[in-house]
Order: structure tokens, then sequence, then C-alpha cells
């Protein structure tokens, strides 16, 4: 590791350059208007064919013939309205180019919530372009958001909306629109024309966002860009009770396939396409289960009491679990003892929701945040859930359901969690360990049951975070007066020390500047700061210690020559605003004086050491003035790593939102990957500090630091979503990726 420089992320963001990349800008303008001539060609070719047989369709001979009227304008206009667009594009992207566009556009077409008070006319054309930008934003999905993350850094513009987003589908729909309804036809056929021009437009911005996101990674414009807050756009309402159901059917279609009254098809796994879900393959519970698809029969009171019995009975083999920690062997019997449950639910509406969550507890299995230990533990909450999701069906639709949260809160406080040599004292195992026991031991239809665990594990973790913050505070107490000493370092003994560090001073000289000056140069910086004052009363004490240094008189006698009296009467002013009686202040600058004198020495080979003396001094005096310019940087152990600066903009951003007590994947200059939490964040950013559980310290990074960390993907956020939506948004992903291959 090396000592680095931190800066501060304040400053940082203070100097990220907001000036437009026009070149890159420039490129981007010639790539959208190079769409146009292939996609006006397709455009037209289709308005022809389509208004031909429409007009020949059309039984009235007064509509089919005003179709033939606008097919015969088409044909006119068609060159004016080619040009009209390609014109009002090339318009748009030379503006985009030279930095020059808006934020916002004027005459930006008018939203939906804005069209209240509008004509009819208006309405529907305002109407026609949202819905053409809509279905392009939607159908570009991640494509669309990175390239508006990639535009943000082109621009120099952060938080970009869509609409102020260079090359937005909007803008091309506006031209387009108002070329349209410069023709020699109703709104109706420009209505239509326009929608036949989306249509051909899709594909074309499809390819021209994912095509310049590539180019734009080449150049190296976020090349690492992780979208956060990117979702699928047609994920479903996972609080919605239909939700539910509609997932109960896509399990059942993908269990059962088209043999709604048959058995499970041979290698049927619960989820992940190629295979079943995480589990998948030999052992899988869901390949050997027979039953009904569709919706199955109900479950009357008698037999689901016989279930919860059967239920209980199982639900006693927790204490069987594999001691070993292998996770092939924990999938097995976690399999095993669905594969139990299953077999009792074959053909009911329960089927569904015993699959659901046995899926729900494949996916803890192979959750990478949670070591052995933690998926062991919470594999035994299997029976006890599935029971609670037979029992109580707002268990899917309510979030803060106790047994939901349970697991939820379990499953968070497991993150980052390591065994050590102390496992058997360990207070949160132990806490867990015993509400899970206690489920499987006691727990048979009574909810409250789930109450109570809850309210436990919360006096849980709250002595957990106790005995946590009081391993971490020593730690973090140190850092905190560390950073405090840094800044309220002294900075005219820096200045001072930088200054005169290795110089040989006749006495009287040094005695000056070590006592007097450094005197006068701390009463001003802490009187008045970093002014005038202040550097000027550094640039004195520099121009001294350069006026004695050896032969300056021969090889500087111009410059020498021209700064002393200048030197004397700031030396004087100085000594009098310290406060020194004359006497002291006529002594000290006679001395001065005396050194001063013109000194007619022959030069001989000792120019040559005096030279190397006056370029040490040079390089003393340089970084003496950085002291004078700006504190000196906070020390932060960290790699020191090359990157491009413009590709931070994004990533620094993503600092500045990070909050202490966020888990991170960290790779170590080993290679080696492992849990950091962020346990403080010093001096306003100007260091973050990582530790594991125990409260180790595993990492500390500057923002700038960190922000490369992030952007070479050495550091990692964890989605510290709760475990269930987690678990929810994955089902529904990968079983309508399913339905999706099977159609």
């Amino acid at each position: 590791m090396n000592t680095a420089k931190v800066t501060d992320l304040r400053q940082h963001l203070s100097k990220v350059p907001h000036k437009a990349d026009t070149a890159r800008l420039d490129a981007l303008s010639r790539r959208f208007v190079a769409l146009l001539p292939a996609l006006l060609d397709e455009f037209f070719v289709a308005s022809d064919d389509f208004l031909f047989r429409l007009a020949e369709k059309t039984t009235d001979g007064f509509e089919s013939g005003a179709y033939f009227d606008s097919l015969r304008a088409l044909r006119l206009e068609k060159n004016s309205i080619r040009e009209a667009i390609i014109k009002g594009v090339k318009n748009y992207t030379d503006e985009v180019a030279e930095g020059q566009l808006e934020a916002e556009s004027t005459d930006a077409a008018p939203k939906a919530t804005e069209l209240s008070l509008m004509e009819d006319d208006t309405l529907e054309r305002g109407l026609a372009i949202d819905s053409f930008t809509n279905r392009i934003l939607e159908r570009s999905g991640d494509q669309w958001l990175a390239f508006r993350e990639r535009l943000g850094v082109l621009t120099g513009r952060k938080d970009l909306k869509n609409e102020q987003t260079p090359y937005n589908p909007e803008v091309l729909g506006r031209i387009a629109m108002g070329a349209l309804e410069g023709g020699n036809w109703s709104l109706k056929t420009t209505l239509m024309l326009f929608r036949l021009f989306d249509q051909k437009a899709v594909s074309k911005l499809l390819v021209f966002y994912q095509s310049n996101n590539s180019w734009l990674i080449e150049e190296g414009i976020l090349p690492n860009l992780k979208l956060l807050n990117a979702s699928s756009p047609s994920r479903p309402d996972i609080t919605s009770a239909d939700t539910f159901e509609q997932l109960g059917q896509m399990l059942n279609q993908r269990l059962y396939g088209d043999n709604p009254g048959g058995q499970a098809q041979p290698g049927g796994g619960y989820g992940a396409v190629g295979g079943g879900y995480a589990g998948s393959g030999p052992g899988n519970f869901g390949a050997g289960m027979a039953g009904q698809g569709g919706p199955g029969v109900m479950v009357g009171a008698d037999a689901l009491q016989a279930l919860m019995g059967n239920l209980t009975r199982v639900q006693t083999q927790a204490s069987a679990a594999p001691v070993s920690l292998d996770l092939g062997e924990m999938k097995l019997w976690a399999q095993a003892q669905a594969q139990q449950v299953t077999a009792q639910v074959q053909g009911t509406q329960e089927a569904g929701t015993v699959s659901l969550v046995a899926m729900l507890f494949e996916y803890i299995l192979d959750d990478q945040k949670l070591s052995a230990h933690m998926k062991q533990l919470m594999a035994r909450m299997q029976i006890p859930i599935i029971k609670v999701a037979l029992l109580d069906k707002e268990f899917f639709t309510e979030s803060e359901h106790p047994a939901r949260l349970l697991l939820n809160r379990m499953a968070r406080a497991a993150t980052g969690w390591q065994p050590d040599e102390q496992l058997e004292d360990d207070v949160l195992l132990d806490g867990m360990e015993r509400i899970v026991t206690r489920l499987n031991h006691e727990f048979e239809t009574d909810l409250a049951m789930f109450d109570a665990a809850l309210s436990e594990f919360d006096d849980l973790k709250a002595e957990y975070d106790a005995l946590q913050e009081a391993r971490l505070t020593p730690m973090v107490e140190a850092e905190e007066t560390q950073f405090e000493a840094h800044q309220n370092q002294d900075r005219a003994r820096l200045f001072m020390d930088t200054l005169l560090e290795g110089e040989t001073l006749p006495e009287d000289a040094e005695h000056l500047l070590k006592r007097h000056w450094y005197r006068l140069m701390r009463g001003i910086y802490n009187a008045h700061g970093e002014g005038k004052a202040w550097k000027t009363s550094a640039r004195i004490a520099r121009e001294l210690v350069w006026s004695l240094q050896p032969n300056i008189q021969v090889t500087e006698s111009v410059r020498f020559s021209k700064l002393l009296p200048n030197l004397r009467s700031g030396l004087l002013d100085g000594l009098k605003a310290l406060g020194l009686n004359e006497g002291e202040r006529d002594r000290l600058v006679s001395a001065i004086d005396e050194w001063h004198q013109p000194r007619h020495q022959p030069l001989t080979e000792s120019v040559w050491a005096d030279q190397e003396r006056l370029d040490a001094f040079a390089e003393r005096s340089a970084r003496a003035d950085e002291l004078v310019e700006r504190p000196q940087p906070l020390p932060v152990d960290e790699p020191v790593v090359q990157h491009k600066p413009a590709d931070l903009t994004y990533y620094m951003d993503m600092v500045a939102t990070f909050e202490t007590g966020s888990w991170f994947e960290i790779e170590n200059q080993s290679g080696k990957i492992e849990r950091g939490c962020l346990t403080a964040i010093v001096g306003l950013g100007s260091k973050y500090i990582f530790t594991d559980h125990q409260g180790n310290k595993v990492a500390e990074r500057s923002a700038i630091g960190l922000a490369m960390a992030l952007r070479n993907d050495a550091f990692k956020v964890v989605d510290d979503a709760p475990l269930f939506d987690r678990v929810i948004d994955t089902l529904v992903s990968e079983l309508g990726e399913s339905g999706k291959t099977r159609q």
C-alpha cells in the first residue's frame, strides 16, 4: 500500500469540468444525422403503400378520394418533408455539438399532464409524440439510462432528465411531427403518417443508443457504469396479491408445461431458464413433483389442520441439518424437506405457495452475501415460513408482516458476517440460533410467535450493534482526532520548517525567521486566514532565504539588486507589526544588511555546489509555497491508481451518496475479495473507512480513491434491498424470461 493524499470531495466536485466535450458531441451529432436517410427512405415507402391500401379498401368514395389526394400530396411533398426533418435535426445537433443547447427546450412537445386546457388538435399531437418517446425509452431500457449518464459527462451537466438529454427521442418526434403537419392533408392523416414514422424510427434509435454506448465505452466515458436504479420496465408490483397469483400460475406452467392435468415434466426446476432455479438438476425437489397445474382444488379446514400437523413433524427435523457447512449438502437437505411438503399439497391451490417459499430458500442458499454458517441457520427457517405462507396470505402482500420482517432483518444482519476463532461466543450467531431453534420446536399455528421472535431479534440486533459500536468507537475517535489535528495544523510552523529544512543561515537571520517571523505569520493566519497579508509574509520569508544563498549576488545580480529595497522595507514593517522595539528591529535589519553587502569573491569550482544548494532551495520553496496556498493533505492509506479524470464524475456523485452502514465487496492488493462496511466518513468526505464485522479496518479511501475503485470494480456495493423483495424480483424476471423462451 502507498500513502496517497486525499482531495476533499467538495473540492473535487467544484473542479469537475462543466465545459461540454464538443469533439465527442460533434461525433454523436454526425451519427444522429446519419440515421435519417435510411429511416426516411423506409418511412416514405411504407407511407406510400399504406395510403394506397387505405384508398383501395375504403368503400366510401369521398374518403377514398381523400386518401388518394393525400397519396399524391405525399409524393409531391416528399422531398420538402425530408429536407425539413434533416434540416431540423441538423440545426438541433449543431447546437448540441457547440454546447449551446439549453437545459430544457422551450418548445418541447406538451405533456399529457399539461393538456387539459388545450385544443384537441394540440392534445392529439402531444400525446402522439409522448407515446413515441415513451415507447422508445421503455424498449431501450438500460441502454437509454446508460446513454443518458454518459451524455451527462459529455455535456458537463449532472442529473440530466430524459427531455434534457441530447439526442433523446422526443426531439426527433417533435421535428418529424412538425414536418408532417406542413403537408396538404388532414390532421388524421398526419397522425397516421406519424405512427408509421414511429414504427420505423424505434429500431433505428434502439441501435443508435446501443452502438453509441459501445463507442463511448471505447472512448473511456464511464466504461464500468453500473446502473444502481435500473429496473425492468415490465416488473409487476410485488405488493399486489394478483402478482403472487400470477407467479403461482407461471410457476405451475414452468413445472407442468402444457400438461395441466398430468405429472411434472422431467427436470422441471423452479426458475432459471435452462434447468431450474438455483438448485436444479439432480436432487432438485421440483424435478419429481407431481400435481395438477392451473388453479387446483382448495384445501379445507380439516385438511389444512392435518397438513399443519404433518409440517410440524417435518419442521422438527431441522436439528438434523448438515453440520459440515457444505453448500451441496445444505441444498439437498433443504430440497428434501420441500419435497416432503410438496407431496402433500400436489393438485391444490397451495402448491404454488409452497413452491414460491421453497424457491425463496434456494435463493438464500445461493446468496453470495451470506456465509455458510448463516445459510445453514436460515435454511432451517424453511418449514416455519412455508407454514406461515399457508396460514396467512398477507405474508406475500404485506411488507410489514412479522415473519417477512424477521427473514429480511436476519439476512441483512448476516451480510458481511464471517466466523472467527471465538465462534462459540458470537452474540449474533448464538442469538439467531436460539430464535430459529425455538421456532422449529414450538411453532405450530400461532402466528403471534413471529411477533415475539421479531421483537427478540430486534433486541438481539440492538445488543450486537452496541457491542460493535463499543469496538469501533476508539478507532473512529482516533481517526476524528487525527482529522481535527490535521484541520488545526500550524500552517506557519509547517511552512517555516519546510522552507528552512537543511538550510544553513547566519545566526541572526535564522533567529529572525524561526522566532519572530514565525510568530508574525501565525498571528496573521489566525486573525485573517489565507488573505493577502498571509501570502505576502510568506513571500518575504522566501525572498530573504533566497537572498542569502551563496553566490546569489553574482549569478542573479540584477534580481538581487532590485529585490533588496522592497525586502528591507517588508522586514521592517513586519517586525514593527509584531511589536518589537525599535532597537531590536534595527539590530536585526542591520545584521541582514551586513550579509547583503556586495561581495566580490572570485568564482571557483564551488559555484557548482552553490548551484546545487540553490536548486534544492528552489524545490523546498515550491513545497513551502504549496503549504501557503492550501492545507497539507490528510494522509490516506490507499493504492495510487492512474486514471482518466473525465471518467470520475459519475462515480464521484455515487461516492457523495454513500452512508455509513453500507456493505461493499472490496478487492485488496493481493486480489482477494473481502467484505467491508462503511463505518465512518471522516471530515465531510476526506476519508472513508471500511471495517469487517469484527470492527477491524479492512480499507480506507479518499473520495477520489473510492471513485477510482468503483470505476475499476475494486469496490462493489452490496445490494441491501430486503431479501424477500430481491427474491421476488428475481423470480418475476426469471419466470418471465422462461415464458418468453417457450413462446
